[in-house]
């Protein structure tokens, strides 16, 4: 039984950190298909017990992935959103209206402003958590830059939100912690190759090394 979250930002070909270029993420999505991954919102893949399973995120909802939703939308694959909601007025974002069309996406909040929630006050930090769109699923946090301490979490739980969801980049395991719940960033350094071996078995070994590496070095995981 597999569980992979794959969270994506944009889509282009001029910051390789963010983005991926529309080719490769059709790519992506014809390899998975292949492969006969179950396309999952993000209840279904953390009640999954059998079979492979993948959930297709895109976090912050820019404008630059209306190419890639098209593709998800025309082959009917369930897919996520997670949603700035300071940011829907914003013209570099989808718009409320565009989001509310769309048929086979989850929306999730992302909180309100997109700040690193480890540095901020109490009354900060409440706000940035406060959903004020009811569309929301309002189960989820999906932490800004995968950021979290112990404080954050806290105050999720305080806030109603019954998980987490970071960017450490590991396969879910059969038991997790729900407010620290793995996804894997892809962008463009990552070549179609690596991405396939991404999704064995032997790829998420590769990552938890590479990710213990960088801890014990005391490298930031988030960078490039």
């Amino acid at each position: 039984m597999k569980r992979i979250i794959l969270v994506y930002h944009d889509l282009g070909e001029n910051d390789k950190f963010l983005q991926v270029s529309l080719n490769d993420f059709h790519k992506h999505i014809n390899y998975l298909l292949s492969k006969k991954y179950n396309f999952c919102d993000i209840d279904e893949i953390l009640n999954a017990k059998k079979g492979k399973n993948i959930a297709i995120m895109f976090d912050d909802a820019l404008i630059n992935i209306k190419d890639a939703i098209k593709i998800m939308e025309e082959k009917k694959l369930k897919y996520n959103i997670a949603v700035i909601t300071n940011n829907l007025d914003n013209k570099k974002y989808l718009r409320e209206e565009e989001l509310l069309k769309l048929n086979y996406a989850s929306l999730y909040f992302h909180t309100f402003n997109h700040l690193d929630l480890t540095k901020l006050d109490e009354n900060k930090l409440i706000e940035e958590l406060t959903i004020k769109k009811n569309y929301l699923n309002s189960k989820y946090i999906v932490y800004p830059m995968g950021k979290y301490n112990e404080n954050v979490i806290d105050n999720c739980k305080k806030q109603g939100f019954d998980y987490g969801l970071t960017v450490l980049p590991f396969h879910i395991p059969k038991k997790f912690n729900k407010y620290k719940i793995p996804r894997i960033c892809i962008n463009g350094y990552l070549d179609f190759n690596k991405f396939k071996f991404f999704m064995y078995k032997i790829g998420n070994f590769y990552l938890h090394a590479a990710f213990l590496k960088r801890k014990i070095l005391r490298q930031d995981y988030l960078g490039k």
